[in-house]
């Protein structure tokens, strides 16, 4: 198809996907206004250059999701600049950095920002150690002031004592949800980015439906069907009812 046809047709789905990334990365008002027209210019450069490297072996809103969400990598770097962490959290290691990362540049809460960490696969380490990770970080200023979230929550030494008490069983829920990541790698891509998209990310179906290109009704059986699967994959796995249930919970 012409580039240019293809722009316009699925102008209305980028400017979508555009505003979802930001609202799910607390960019509002102008800012978020700025980076959808930067968007539609970057492209439009070059004589739709971009598109013209869609080969069809995605769905056209996938490749639009990804280029996009590119896009608002390299606008974020260029708006607050590059990100480094601390040099604290690189002598304590990828958990700190992650973490640090989660909270201070990109401006979510502890608790969101130690889900995050312990459903990406990349580190296995409990609540309770992030928390101690977190009290002993530097304090930093926020990339983006405009974020309500705050340091608060961290937890007190007595919070963190109780919540030792609690290891046996997170280590136990920790192996159901490496399992459950094991699990994600075997999905088709679109399925594994539809339930990575809403459980993991928080998107809504109304907003995954948008993003891409689908009707919104069929994806609540989809999504019951994806969930059945990967239940009767961890059951395999030796995962029993009672972590099955709370891997369930953390989903949901």
């Amino acid at each position: 198809m012409d580039p240019s046809a293809l722009y316009l047709e699925h102008l209305d789905r980028i400017n979508r996907i555009a505003e979802a990334l930001c609202t799910r990365h607390g960019v509002r008002g102008a800012d978020a206004e700025d980076f959808t027209s930067e968007v539609r210019l970057r492209l439009l450069q070059d004589d739709y250059a971009v598109l013209r490297k869609y080969r069809g072996a995605s769905s056209m809103p996938t490749f639009l999701t990804v280029v996009i969400g590119n896009l608002f990598r390299d606008y974020r770097i260029k708006r607050w600049g590059k990100w480094r962490p601390s040099a604290e959290a690189k002598r304590r290691g990828e958990a700190a950095v992650l973490l640090e990362t989660a909270v201070y540049r990109d401006g979510r809460s502890f608790d969101d920002a130690c889900r995050l960490l312990q459903s990406n696969g990349r580190v296995d380490v409990d609540a309770g150690e992030l928390r101690r990770i977190m009290a002993e970080l530097p304090r930093r200023i926020r990339v983006r002031q405009d974020d309500d979230a705050s340091l608060d929550s961290v937890a007190t030494t007595e919070e963190t004592d109780d919540l030792v008490l609690e290891n046996e069983r997170r280590d136990r829920l920790l192996a159901a949800e490496s399992a459950l990541r094991r699990a994600l790698t075997r999905l088709d891509p679109e399925d594994r980015l539809i339930i990575t998209m809403h459980f993991f990310e928080g998107i809504s179906i109304a907003d995954i439906a948008r993003a891409l290109g689908l009707p919104a009704k069929p994806l609540y059986p989809r999504i019951k069907r994806l969930l059945d699967a990967l239940a009767g994959q961890l059951v395999s796995e030796g995962i029993g009812p009672d972590y099955l249930q709370a891997v369930r919970e953390a989903l949901v």
